[in-house]
């Protein structure tokens, strides 16, 4: 086609490259458009635009670069059989190729489905698609076939430009007034969805229409708005000059609903053609607006200075001070926003407690430390800083937050009144909040400042040598209250009214007004000096928290210092029964429950002789109907305060709430199995009766204390790694359980412990559930079982098998001395039998025993018998005891049968003769006896001290062998621990049994 213009190869191909480049900007206009008509966002998200922008100059640089580098077509000018332009594509052409159809199909189908969500026929547009996307199949013809089956004409045709051409003149014709029907649909879907009430006026100020939300506001409010005018009586003026931020009230139902307007003319070129009134409920902007006001109030009127500081920026300048802060350091906000808080240190940098502070805020840790601090006056103060990190919810630092408290213990005179002074001339200089004027004698405006002006909208001009009373209303002027005000201030030396003023337009606002006599050095009055604050915003303030007073869930009250309400809030009528007016003059104390009289009576006179006093009491008041409702009452001493002068009591109603704690502590506690609640971290939060009685403490002993740390576990530290184990995976969000060894007042047991997390709807863990329910029994069963199993399967099958080969020797052999030899052996054996079977009698009784079959013995009487066996044994046994002599230390009496049972195995296994056993008795600190037992000679083999040590054993070989399991089994029945280890011809064992309680008469 190019060739048809020119005959030159290069100029050609310049042709062409830059008819791609416009067609690639076409496409990318055009997918722009129609994500903003469907409604998407795809051309407003930076990152899509990022990427639409470095791919199109990409592919710009690879098509300019084309004649160097060939990345993206061939060409070759050609004469026959007409001059045209052969392009060859390459790589780049078909990227280019594709992603720019693909982005064209895709906005073809986001035009058609928004169609199809309107009433308008998508037939147009499907052929407008097709059309603009025909190119790709002559494209593919001329790649899939040979050129000489194609007509020559094509071969030289570019057929992009011939699909945009049919596009746009598709546009023109047949779709663009179904694009302009979809509009004014769903313009007119928005207009009938919209939140907002929405009235339409034409110039003439007669209603032409309005949404639902507009017929809905009508019928609650009662009122029809047919014009302009209705429309102003029943919400506010629309004029010029009204401001849309402004909220007016309505009530509705009983209610008082909040509503702003935004009116807008709507225009024609240069013609006004009507007005658009939407009326907007702002109810809950406005309590979520009151909720912050009295948050940032209660900020402001702490006693103590709180700053805010902005780490993110640079030097961590603050951002917020309170009042509090103001107030006692004599900066106002204008003087230390912006900067770091160290100015308060002046040159006063030689601090210790500074370098904490640093190394604390660069690690983002907590902390609080006292420094020397300067006010602006450079007065020296102690102040007690306190600086915590302040994180998002991402985890990003965004803040520190500094609560500091003046501690100085005296403050000089001198710099206490020129503080005071240096606060003065701050409050005059306020222009904001303060206006500061001076009248003469005669009651006229001689001195009015900046703050004044703004505040009145007085001008010097004017306002100098106008009368005072000018600024009052004329009720009070004609009741004389301004020379009242100031007759009192010349005689009293101050004055002070709180009440309306009025400005230079007429409008009214309420005002806190202080009156000071002038006196010059001689004593001769000067006049009166007058500081006047707008006191509109905290007046509102004021009625909103009576409101929050009547309307809140708690019962309010004053209560004088011998106990007579003074004041009850309207809530006592919804909590108690009682209006609020019969509550006051009752005495509190009549109202309380006999019971719990003392306890609140107590409580209550203590803290009327602490100023500071704050305090919480449980019990039961009286309600109307007679009924003793649970209570829990919280009093704080407000008796210094002018505007309480009294106890300030908050009674709140918990019957429901403590009756759902019994239940639940009910149903905690009544379980036999041990329970607990902790938190994620294993701080035990409460555990049931159960557990705490088999560890023998309190409840206030473990609650608030890792969980880990209970003596429960700290008899092994084996046991509390498996339990810290435990507990971290629970606090993942997983189930954990698995069998563990406790230790309580009776000794070790074995529990089946399970670990259980609680989490919220976030699924984020909040709680531990840990519960252990013993199996001691079942376990020493088990090994019992276990046991007698490898009996029956070892040892008695061996001996049959002997007993079966003697007999048939007994049988064959002939001669009597060797008959009765061999039936000797056979005796033997059966002898083994009889002593096994007693064994495993003694095991089955023990284990099915307790700890009750042995009463508690006394140590000393261990070691008394241990001696005097040794008068009678022919082995060398040694007893020795660090077992203090002061007290009587008792222990289960299965230690000493024990000891007995151990070391006669050990003598009579022996097979050499120096056999020699030592016994060592001590006590331990947290109440356990240990006796230790070495053994040198043969009596005891490696598997003997396995069996002792573990319970396991490969085998047992002969019928001693049950008897060192009867060993184990006592100790381990009244809740001890073994541990013994063989090496060579020693053996050392070691009993530890826990300290019992003394026995009664009847056992001792």
């Amino acid at each position: 086609m190019f060739g048809l213009v020119t005959t030159d190869g290069g100029l050609s191909s310049v042709f062409y490259i830059g008819g791609l480049i416009c067609g690639l900007t076409g496409v990318g206009a055009w997918v722009y458009f129609v994500s903003a008509y469907t409604g998407r966002s795809y051309h407003r998200d930076r990152r899509y635009r990022a990427l639409a922008v470095s791919i199109y100059v990409g592919l710009i640089g690879v098509k300019l670069t084309n004649p160097l580098y060939g990345l993206y077509v061939s060409t070759e000018l050609q004469q026959s059989p007409y001059p045209h332009l052969v392009v060859e594509p390459q790589l780049f052409y078909w990227v280019s190729f594709s992603l720019t159809y693909t982005l064209v199909a895709i906005s073809f189908y986001w035009l058609i489905q928004t169609f199809r969500k309107s009433s308008s026929p998508t037939v147009g547009l499907g052929a407008l698609a097709v059309l603009s996307l025909s190119p790709v199949v002559p494209r593919a013809a001329i790649q899939a076939l040979p050129n000489e089956i194609l007509p020559p004409l094509i071969l030289g045709l570019s057929f992009e430009p011939v699909g945009v051409t049919a596009f746009l003149l598709g546009v023109l014709v047949t779709v663009e007034e179904p694009f302009r029907q979809v509009e004014q649909s769903a313009r007119s879907k928005f207009f009938e969805e919209a939140d907002d009430a929405t009235f339409v006026y034409d110039t003439g100020g007669k209603l032409v229409e309005m949404n639902n939300q507009a017929q809905k506001l009508q019928s609650e409010i009662g009122v029809e708005c047919p014009t302009v005018e209705t429309f102003e009586q029943a919400f506010r003026p629309v004029g010029d000059g009204f401001d849309s931020e402004d909220t007016f009230t309505v009530d509705i139902d009983g209610s008082t609903r909040y509503f702003e307007v935004i009116a807008n003319r709507m225009t024609a070129g240069a013609e006004t053609v009507g007005l658009v009134a939407s009326v907007r409920d702002v109810t809950e902007r406005q309590s979520r607006k009151r909720e912050l006001e009295l948050k940032e109030r209660a900020m402001d009127e702490a006693s103590v200075g709180i700053t805010i500081s902005d780490p993110t920026q640079e030097d961590n300048p603050l951002i917020y001070v309170n009042d509090g802060f103001v107030d006692q350091t004599g900066y106002n906000r204008a003087e230390v926003l912006g900067r770091n808080c160290r100015f308060l240190q002046g040159d006063d940098r030689d601090q210790p407690a500074l370098d904490d502070l640093r190394e604390a805020i660069t690690s983002n840790e907590p902390i609080t430390v006292e420094l020397r601090n300067y006010r602006k006056d450079g007065e020296q103060f102690w102040n007690r800083l306190s600086v915590a990190p302040i994180y998002d919810e991402a985890g990003e630092l965004v803040n520190h937050v500094g609560i500091q408290q003046d501690v100085t213990a005296v403050r000089e005179s001198q710099r206490e009144l020129q503080a005071e002074r240096e606060r003065f001339e701050l409050l005059i200089e306020s222009t904001d909040e303060y206006a500061f004027l001076v009248v003469d004698e005669d009651g006229a405006i001689s001195t009015w400042n900046d703050g004044a002006a703004n505040l009145f909208g007085y001008d010097d001009e004017t306002a100098v040598g106008m009368p005072m009373g000018e600024l009052h209303p004329a009720p009070d002027r004609e009741a004389g209250l301004p020379d009242r005000l100031l007759q009192q201030a010349r005689y009293a030396g101050e004055a002070s009214d709180e009440g309306w003023r009025v400005r230079a337009d007429g409008s009214e606002f309420y005002a806190d007004v202080r009156y000071a006599a002038l006196e010059g050095d001689d004593g001769d009055s000067k006049g009166y000096a007058q500081i006047v604050r707008d006191m509109t915003d905290e007046r509102q303030q004021r009625r909103r928290t009576e409101r929050f007073v009547e309307e809140s869930e708690d019962v309010v009250t004053i209560v004088d210092p011998d106990g007579t309400i003074t004041y009850a809030s309207r809530s006592s009528d919804r909590v108690l029964g009682y209006e609020h007016e019969a509550l006051t003059k009752k005495n509190l104390f009549d109202q309380l429950h006999p019971d719990d009289r003392t306890q609140a009576m107590e409580a209550f006179f203590n803290g009327t002789e602490d100023p500071e006093a704050t305090f919480q009491i449980d019990c039961r008041f009286q309600s109307n109907d007679g009924a003793w409702r649970e209570m829990e009452l919280r009093c704080r001493n407000m008796l210094d305060d002018d505007a309480i002068d009294g106890m300030l009591l908050y009674l709140r109603d918990v019957t429901a709430t403590k009756a759902r704690t019994r239940r639940l502590e009910a149903l905690f506690n009544g379980t036999f199995s041990f329970a607990g609640l902790l938190e994620p971290d294993g701080t035990v939060l409460n555990a049931n009766d159960a557990a705490l009685e088999f560890g023998g403490f309190d409840r206030k002993e473990i609650i608030g204390e890792p969980f880990d740390e209970a003596s429960w576990w700290t008899h092994s530290t084996a046991v509390q790694e498996r339990l810290r184990d435990a507990l971290d995976t629970a606090a993942t969000g997983e189930f954990v359980r698995y069998e563990t060894d406790v230790r309580g007042v009776s000794g070790l047991a074995t529990i089946d412990f399970s670990a259980k997390p609680v989490t919220n709807d976030a699924g984020e863990v909040t709680l531990l559930v840990v519960e252990g329910r013993e199996i001691t029994d079942q376990r020493r069963q088990r090994q019992q079982m276990a046991m007698v199993q490898r009996v029956m399967r070892h040892n008695m099958r061996n001996d049959l098998n002997k007993v079966r080969g003697w007999t048939q020797v007994l049988a064959e052999e002939v001669d009597a001395d060797a008959r009765a030899a061999h039936l000797d052996r056979i005796e033997t054996i059966l002898d083994g039998w009889e002593a096994m079977t007693e064994g495993m009698r003694q095991i089955r009784q023990l284990t099915n025993s307790s700890e009750d079959q042995w009463p508690a013995i006394d140590v000393r009487s261990v070691t008394e018998y241990l001696t005097a066996w040794n008068q009678e044994t022919e082995f060398t046994l040694d007893v020795d005891s660090t077992v203090s002599d002061d007290q009587t230390v008792w222990i289960p009496g299965a230690v000493k049968e024990a000891l007995e049972k151990l070391i006669t195995i050990a003598v009579r296994r022996a097979t050499d003769s120096d056999t020699g056993v030592t016994v060592s008795l001590s006590d331990t600190t947290d109440r356990w006896v240990e006796v230790e037992i070495f053994i040198t000679g043969s009596g005891l083999a490696e598997t003997d001290t396995e069996v002792l040590a573990t319970g396991e054993e490969t085998a047992l070989t002969h019928a001693q062998g049950l008897d060192i399991w009867v060993v184990r089994t006592m100790i381990k029945t009244v809740g001890g621990e073994i541990t013994a280890q063989a090496t060579g011809t020693k053996t050392r064992v070691k009993f530890r049994v826990p300290v019992q309680q003394p026995p009664d008469a009847d056992e001792k």
